[in-house]
């Protein structure tokens, strides 16, 4: 729109010096001369089409308009109306574009083809040279006024061009901080979705594998012994409303709404109230294991009112991960589980033993229990580690955090 915008403040400027009579016997003239009209109406006409280029060829624009206002200087009878809006406008739209020798190469040929033109124009009038200085005060004249016009014009190009680089550089800075900032809520939304699927996993492997083992064992047992069979039952009955709860309370973490969420049964529960597990949950969670080993050995030395919850709640996810493993690995094992709070680190160790055979059930999972309790230790600023013995008679996992553990997103996570 820019350069019809000139051509119609062209327009308005000739015809306000013309209807002013600033340009003495022009109008005049150019009454008496529908030739110097039609002349001048296409100079304008093709003054507006090379700005039309000037982003993708400034150079050429520039010289073009320059060139036509030089035949305009030297057709019409007043060399004021040479020099218009366009080509006030065309010097201002290449100073904008480009910078170095290739602006000022076209300016200074422009700037010399102007004085030469102007000059010469000057010059031809009667007494022109009898003015002061003479010959050399004209040449003067022009020179200066030219270089003042080129000098405010290339400096307000300049500016618009500075003010347009900051526009885009801060433009391209909020690009940059957009993506980084979806970067970051992408990745933080993959890290709770893994947090997630390791709760998910943790109370599954653990509950599930216990209703399994149980129900599978009464069984065997109904037609034998009745009454074991159905205490095993009433065990697996209980896994599976604890596993319930737990599924209701991870789900219910995921809802955005503050209400208390409920399934459709009697059995109603409170996700905004209910706590997550904690150390001191760990006794219980080694009871309601119990019936599925031989032997089941605790040793938990805790004062855990100091201890960071997250930190609790991966101790607690340690020993029912170790306990499933051992209950899928080695059933009717004897178990150790030895919790103990230090002034600095807590430390988690549940030992098992594994058949005297050395033979073992084969996993049915994927293989994420061992990873992801190293992981969550890992993001604690802890260390988790899970082997065999020398002997290869025992498995024992041992997992070592720290009382305050913060979440470090730099820790590395070993493999």
């Amino acid at each position: 729109m820019l350069p019809l915008e000139m051509l119609l403040a062209t327009l308005v400027y000739a015809g306000f010096q013309l209807s002013t009579g600033m340009v003495g016997d022009t109008r005049d003239e150019l009454v008496r001369s529908p030739t110097l009209i039609a002349v001048g109406i296409v100079a304008l006409l093709a003054m507006t089409a090379a700005t039309c280029v000037r982003r993708s060829f400034p150079v050429v624009s520039y010289l073009s308009v320059v060139a036509i206002s030089v035949a305009l200087i030297l057709v019409l009878p007043d060399r004021t109306l040479g020099f218009t809006p366009l080509y006030w406008f065309a010097i201002a739209a290449l100073a904008i574009r480009v910078t170095g020798p290739r602006l000022f190469a076209p300016l200074a040929v422009g700037l010399i083809l102007e004085i030469v033109v102007s000059v010469d124009t000057r010059l031809s009038f009667p007494d022109a040279a009898a003015g002061p200085g003479g010959t050399i005060g004209v040449v003067a004249e022009q020179v200066v006024n030219l270089a003042i016009n080129y000098t405010v014009l290339i400096a307000l190009g300049k500016y618009i061009a500075r003010n347009r680089a900051q526009e885009l550089e801060s433009e391209a800075a909020l690009r940059r901080a957009e993506i980084e900032h979806r970067q970051q809520l992408d990745a933080a939304l993959d890290n709770e979705r893994k947090a997630m699927a390791r709760e998910l996993h943790d109370v599954a492997a653990h509950h599930l594998t216990g209703m399994l083992i149980q129900a599978k064992a009464s069984k065997t047992l109904i037609p034998s012994n009745p009454e074991q069979a159905r205490e095993l039952l009433t065990g697996a009955i209980g896994h599976g409303q604890r596993t319930l709860d737990s599924l209701r309370q991870i789900v219910g973490i995921l809802r955005p709404s503050d209400t208390a969420y409920s399934f459709d049964t009697d059995l109603s529960f409170d996700t905004a109230t209910a706590p997550q597990p904690m150390i001191s949950d760990i006794a219980e969670l080694i009871e309601q294991s119990r019936i599925s080993f031989g032997r089941v050995q605790t040793s938990i030395v805790a004062d855990s009112d100091d201890t960071d919850s997250a930190v609790q709640l991966t101790c607690y996810r340690v020993v029912q991960e170790a306990l499933s493993n051992a209950r899928v690995h080695a059933p009717n094992c004897v178990v150790r589980v030895q919790v103990t709070v230090g002034s600095s680190a807590v430390e988690v160790t549940v030992t098992n033993t594994m058949p005297s055979d050395g033979t073992q059930r084969e996993s049915t999972g994927q293989g994420f229990g061992i990873p992801g309790m190293r992981e969550r230790a890992a993001l604690l600023g802890g260390t988790l580690d899970a082997g065999f013995s020398d002997d290869r008679t025992t498995w024992t996992v041992h997992a070592r955090l720290p009382v305050g553990g913060k979440i470090s997103r730099a820790q590395e996570v070993p493999a």
